[in-house]
């Protein structure tokens, strides 16, 4: 009931009690999470209505929908990005076959443009989680994205990025699920600084990448927007080049842990590692610079300038990227003034590794820690933090580094 736009079979598909069933707790609080997770609603309950046999409930599902699309526009800025306007039309609830409306069908609509001073970018994407009433997940992304030369943020170069992808995907279980996702992108590197040595000049040019990609992931968190307990585990696989042609052939492996505790109901610690692997193979010797691994910065080590932990190009001292990653983070988060202000308390570490099996060996890994507010505003989510480098390189600042964003989504 209260499902005015969204379809029946939509909710259905989601509840993880059935007809004929014992009532059963645990399936009930599941089957509103799930819900939930589905961002169309903004209140669910579930009650129970008398039916002629004394023994048989009704189960009554009653959801009050809220806004799933959105026309929006603006502007940000960032410590990466610097100044950036953005339009975007988006529809969480979308249904390509329901003329006018295009409403209530679970699918995913995106069109988003950001123009700014170092990054422009154009994409559009949809999905459906159950394609032709399959379950299984199907969408397609095409997309132009472009930055601008700007070593203060460890961009030696020009970088064009011009591709598709499409992926076809399945719930194995509750909490299980695996994706396989095939990419085609045409990459142009370009304007790369002058005093660079020879392998970065090497990156110059045009180059196509033709890549197919299986990742698994095992999710028990209670809200994937906004989780207080739980984990997710990810992993992927994968391969550009060989039997899918293309003009690179290398593979690359990454994994991602997170888990969540919460404390007096206010407190909420998240714990995360990262870690990555990639090799070249082939007529390919040197995995691409736009394919490596890059850390230092707001989102992976706080204290340090972006991408400047790891490798450098001996001739421009730029950073280069590695093989290798692995980065760890911790961050405990509590209320300051309720639902508009958070504070935050972190300490992240880790190292980027220019070989891959030097990442067995590990060393050298870097740490920072520091303070952060997360502030939401009617305009969107005002984020910042202080991070201070524990392993201090010589061109970073003795005194930390300031990491601002803002954004229009929370």
């Amino acid at each position: 009931r209260g499902n005015n736009k969204t379809r029946d079979i939509v909710i259905r598909r989601e509840l993880r009690i059935y007809p004929g069933e014992r009532f059963d707790g645990d399936k009930i609080r599941k089957s509103k999470e799930r819900l939930y997770n589905l961002g169309f609603f903004e209140d669910i309950l579930f009650d129970t209505e008398p039916t002629e046999n004394p023994d048989t409930m009704n189960l009554v599902v009653t959801v009050k929908e809220s806004k799933t699309g959105e026309f929006s526009f603006g502007g940000g800025y960032s410590s990466i990005d610097q100044l950036i306007g953005f339009v975007a039309i988006t529809q969480k609830n979308f249904d390509i076959l329901n003329f006018p409306s295009f409403m209530g069908g679970g699918q995913k609509l995106n069109l988003r443009a950001d123009i700014g001073m170092v990054r422009n970018n154009f994409s559009i994407g949809w999905s459906d989680p159950w394609i032709f009433g399959f379950p299984y997940l199907f969408g397609f992304d095409a997309y132009r994205t472009s930055h601008n030369k700007d070593t203060d943020v460890g961009w030696p170069y020009n970088e064009v990025r011009t591709g598709f992808d499409a992926r076809l995907g399945k719930e194995f279980t509750d909490n299980f699920r695996g994706d396989l996702i095939y990419r085609l992108e045409n990459i142009e590197i370009g304007d790369i600084v002058d005093n660079a040595s020879q392998d970065l000049k090497d990156e110059e040019g045009t180059k196509i990448i033709s890549s197919l990609a299986v990742e698994l992931t095992y999710d028990t968190r209670d809200n994937i927007y906004n989780p207080t307990k739980g984990y997710i585990v990810a992993g992927s696989v994968e391969n550009a080049g060989g039997f899918l042609l293309g003009d690179k052939t290398y593979v690359k492996g990454t994994g991602t842990a997170a888990c969540y505790f919460s404390f007096f109901n206010i407190l909420v610690l998240e714990l995360k590692a990262r870690g990555g692997l990639s090799n070249a193979y082939g007529d390919t010797s040197e995995v691409p610079i736009y394919e490596r691994f890059f850390a230092g910065g707001a989102n992976t080590i706080r204290g340090y300038k972006e991408r400047r932990v790891g490798p450098r190009d001996p001739g421009s001292d730029e950073p280069i990227g590695g093989e290798a990653i692995a980065i760890g983070n911790a961050e405990l988060t509590f209320p300051v003034y309720e639902k508009l202000i958070k504070g935050a308390v972190f300490y992240d570490v880790g190292n980027v590794w220019r070989r891959a099996e030097e990442f067995m060996v590990g060393g050298n890994y870097k740490s920072g820690a520091g303070v952060g507010v997360r502030v939401k505003t009617p305009i969107g989510p005002v984020k910042l933090d202080y991070g201070y480098p524990l392993e201090r390189h010589e061109d970073e600042s003795e005194w930390g580094e300031l990491y601002f964003s803002m954004s229009h989504g929370f």
